[in-house]
């Protein structure tokens, strides 16, 4: 049985999907089994526990009988400085039921790009009071999988898009819908990198098969780098509409973090969205044998407009 964390959001419920579309039994801890029911393709095949990380009781539920779990538990900007005691209760329920974790990661360690690809054995050079919590969350996970409480792989991705994954990427398919201007909070000319959710699900769930990639670390690439406005402007083509666009400075987000927490929190994250930082996938090519999963960016638009237009409004 595989457990999920975090399996209403972006990430989790991909994983949710990927596993119960391949047969394998999955459990879901849920706050709200009603959005569940809404994000899980086919939520009668998910075993669902009601509740939340941060109940101990909860999670002894949620781990009994678990061998593998994934931890895609995440928070608000404005709450990460309570990441590593939920992440705590977690690692110790975890620890309790001997169960084995493949973690989410993200770039957020690395800080500021120094080459060409980023590695996993890049200098680890946090610039972001958010980027030091999360480099605090693996050190620690690596030190409990070398401990052998609890054995933990951790897959690290670019950006997120795709079908209910709410992201830097979201704001631009909407705007794209609604024929209105999309707006990138930082440089259009910036080379980034996105990853369609249901490639990163696939990683996560290679990673869970994978007993022996306890203790290591992997970084899944998208499918190319790519110009933020150029990626915009596939966007817009496939709605039909002309491409209408706006980049935002660093002087506009931090006087908007005057009046809204959201953009306050952001501020410090904006040199990812103006900076090159594109991820090395060989190691994970080299230790699984096959190349990452990467969907292409035309395909991945394509999915994610339709899900989109199934959906409605307001369902990220």
């Amino acid at each position: 049985m595989q457990l999920v964390l975090g399996s209403t959001g972006s990430l989790g419920s991909a994983i949710v999907n990927e596993l119960t579309s391949s047969g394998r039994p999955v459990r879901a801890l849920v706050r709200n089994p009603s959005k569940a029911s809404r994000v899980f393709a086919s939520p009668d095949k998910v075993d669902m526990v009601k509740g939340s990380v941060e109940d101990a009781k909860t999670l002894e539920k949620a781990f009994d009988g678990v061998d593998t779990f994934h931890n895609c538990v995440n928070a608000p900007y404005s709450d990460w400085s309570n990441l590593p005691a939920i992440h705590g209760r977690i690692t110790d329920a975890a620890s309790r039921a001997k169960a084995r974790m493949v973690f989410a990661g993200n770039v957020y360690i690395y800080g500021h790009c120094g080459t060409e690809k980023v590695r996993e054995d890049h200098p680890r050079n946090p610039c972001s009071e958010k980027g030091r919590i999360r480099l605090g969350l693996e050190d620690n996970f690596m030190r409990l999988s070398r401990e052998g409480a609890v054995p933990c792989a951790i897959m690290r991705f670019p950006d997120y898009y795709g079908p209910n994954a709410a992201s830097v990427a979201d704001g631009i398919f909407q705007s794209a819908l609604k024929n209105k201007k999309a707006r990138w909070y930082g440089k259009l000319d910036a080379i980034h990198e996105f990853i369609f959710i249901s490639d990163a699900a696939k990683a996560m769930v290679a990673a869970s098969e994978r007993p022996d990639a306890s203790g290591q670390d992997f970084n899944v690439p998208g499918p190319e780098p790519i110009r933020v406005r150029d990626f915009v402007t596939r966007v817009f083509a496939q709605t039909g509409f002309e491409p209408k666009m706006t980049g935002t400075s660093r002087f506009f987000v931090r006087l908007a973090g005057l009046f809204n927490s959201t953009a306050r929190a952001f501020a410090e994250m904006q040199y990812l969205t103006e900076e090159p930082l594109i991820l090395d996938g060989s190691k994970f090519k080299e230790f699984f044998g096959m190349k990452y999963p990467a969907r292409s960016y035309e395909d991945g638009i394509r999915d994610t407009l339709a899900w989109l237009r199934r959906s409605g409004p307001g369902v990220n």
